[in-house]
């Protein structure tokens, strides 16, 4: 596979190209960051090789559903994807989500308690079904979860998220939920939500923190949702955490 340049990577639709010609300037995109092409190999194994540089640009924007790596070499087909990860195309950096399937939920393989119906994920191949949580009711709401900061891209400032959706018909809300970002350096974020507010039956990202990618953060970070405090509680769908880069530096209130 021929390297990727900042040529090759560039936008050449004829709108753009015909838009810049009027304007005499030249449009050049940077190319993908590195570690999209190890992602990209993650996903499809050696296929990458008999990709031409526009192809493997396209799939790193448009998304790639990984495995887990510690058990890629295993010929296991019933294996869940764990994590979707694409480049913002905006800010041409590294981005990621953790999956529903890869979330430690308290009760989570109970189907009295919650339940992993599938819905349609967007990647570079088209939708995908994945499965993602509901909660049927519980008294006790714990989600935890950890991610590899290695992945994302460096001295970026980034946001995680959890995506939930409120059924119409949810119940036992009116206490905040804690929301809480353990960094690899030991410093902890925490904060409350309020998701009986939330507009219903729709995917709705909730921060939980922001931080900073520098040598201090490489490591593994966590994440949680908790509300403990013993009364019944139902209608929550979870999709995953995300992290995206941002450019602000404020942290949620």
């Amino acid at each position: 596979m021929a390297e990727i340049s900042a040529a090759d990577a560039s936008d050449s639709s004829p709108s753009t190209d015909e838009k810049d010609a009027r304007n005499g300037t030249t449009q050049t995109r940077k190319p993908p960051p590195v570690i999209s092409l190890a992602m990209l190999r993650r996903a499809i194994g050696d296929e990458i090789a008999s990709l031409d540089v526009n192809e493997v640009t396209r799939r790193v924007y448009e998304g790639v559903l990984l495995k887990d790596d510690e058990k890629q070499g295993q010929k296991d087909q019933a294996q869940p994807y764990i994590h979707k990860y694409w480049v913002d195309r905006k800010l041409n950096r590294n981005c990621l989500m953790v999956l529903a399937s890869a979330l430690s939920i308290t009760w989570g393989n109970d189907s009295q308690y919650w339940t992993k119906p599938e819905e349609e994920e967007s990647c570079y191949s088209g939708n995908v079904n994945l499965p993602i949580a509901v909660l049927r009711g519980v008294w006790w709401l714990e989600i935890k979860g950890k991610c590899k900061t290695i992945v994302l891209s460096p001295r970026t400032m980034y946001e995680v998220t959890i995506v939930v959706k409120m059924s119409s018909r949810n119940h036992g809300w009116e206490i905040p939920v804690n929301l809480s970002l353990e960094l690899p350096d030991g410093n902890k974020q925490g904060r409350m939500e309020r998701l009986d507010r939330l507009e219903k039956e729709l995917w709705i990202p909730i921060s939980i923190g922001k931080f900073e990618t520098t040598p201090k953060t490489v490591g593994e970070i966590s994440f949680s949702l908790t509300q403990t405090d013993g009364h019944w509680k139902s209608g929550l769908r979870v999709k995953g955490v995300v992290f995206t880069p941002t450019t602000e530096n404020k942290q949620p209130t």
